[in-house]
């Protein structure tokens, strides 16, 4: 049975891609094809864009370019983003302790950093509140800071969870003086023209305690607008959106000095360096970031090459089989794409 799947498989693929499998898309083509009726996916989609031009876009089954899907942790980056404009306006710095915007963290927790909150290295224990839609994020983030202590010092160990972006998603609505859904809106969604991007829910009624690490929903339409403006040095909507030394800090090396082959998040990835919401996929002998990504656990993989001048995403939306088989076949395909990507820039 398993030869006759691959054997369908393999003709479906060579009937639906005949005039990309001579190019240099070919295999990242071929490869999502396979995939969306190997793992039974409604489809998918393939974008790779240079400078201005798109120079291949694929759609596959049921997904297209403007479909709304979750991209699970893809939302960290948006969220980074949305901080680092706070910092562009002085309004609060990486290495601020947390207990500045939320005296409610005493002890160990006062001395939290926002730039910890960001890369993973708070040392907070999972917060079953976060994401609740029956909470706040204020109730949230407060339940976070009556409960237990970090188990180890603050910026000491790299540990891949949702709990420090929800305390950074609160501190956004402190600072801006809104929800962290229309702070994302007003600071980064709207200048970027992103009409389709939500963390609090697509209904009538949203949750008012949405996840700034992973309850985002987005269509490769539009978080393409967020990997522009981000390729051109935070330059997006005919606007500046974040300053170019914002841009470098969010893909800067932020656990340099730690082991993290340890943490689960890092054995699924393969990406042993991490900056403030984004993987560091591809880096240079001298640290310096080649490729860049914000991968999600159902398969949302954006990516932007700083190399070659090039960004894209491989979209996905694979609920059945988890993180551990979702985010290793995004990423394959997409080293396909940005390898193709930057060969077709001669």
């Amino acid at each position: 049975m398993m030869r006759v799947a691959v054997a369908i498989v393999a003709v479906w693929c060579a009937l639906i891609v005949p005039a990309q499998a001579a190019s240099s898309f070919g295999a990242a083509d071929t490869a999502m094809a396979a995939r969306v009726v190997g793992d039974d996916l409604s489809g998918g989609v393939l974008l790779a864009v240079r400078g201005n031009d798109v120079v291949h876009e694929r759609a596959f089954g049921a997904l297209k370019p403007r479909s709304v899907i979750p991209i699970a942790s893809a939302s960290k980056w948006l969220t980074a983003a949305t901080l680092m404009t706070l910092v562009d306006q002085g309004r609060l710095a990486l290495d601020d302790p947390v207990a500045r915007f939320l005296p409610a963290f005493t002890g160990v927790k006062a001395r939290i950093t926002v730039r910890e909150l960001l890369s993973h290295r708070s040392g907070l224990p999972s917060a079953p509140c976060e994401g609740d839609p029956s909470t706040t994020l204020q109730q949230c983030v407060n339940e976070i800071a009556r409960g237990p202590s970090p188990a180890i010092e603050p910026g000491t160990a790299f540990r891949y969870s949702g709990v420090g972006f929800a305390v950074a998603g609160r501190i956004i609505e402190l600072l801006s003086g809104t929800s962290f859904q229309q702070a994302f809106v007003t600071r980064v969604a709207r200048p970027l023209g992103m009409t389709q991007t939500r963390f609090d829910g697509s209904g009538r009624t949203h949750n008012r305690n949405p996840s700034p690490a992973a309850s985002a929903r987005s269509s490769v339409d539009d978080y393409a607008r967020f990997l522009r403006m981000l390729a051109h040095d935070g330059v997006g909507g005919g606007r500046r959106v974040l300053s170019s030394a914002s841009v470098a800090e969010i893909e800067r090396d932020q656990v340099a000095g730690l082991d993290t082959r340890g943490d689960g998040a890092v054995q699924i990835t393969g990406i042993p360096t991490y900056g403030l919401g984004v993987w560091r996929d591809v880096v240079g002998s001298d640290d310096s970031i080649e490729v860049v990504s914000g991968s999600g656990a159902l398969g949302f993989y954006p990516w932007i090459d700083r190399v070659h001048d090039d960004y894209g995403i491989v979209a996905v939306d694979d609920e059945a089989h988890g993180p551990e088989h979702a985010v290793p076949a995004s990423q394959r395909i997409a080293r396909m794409l940005w390898t193709a990507t930057a060969a077709s820039s001669g």
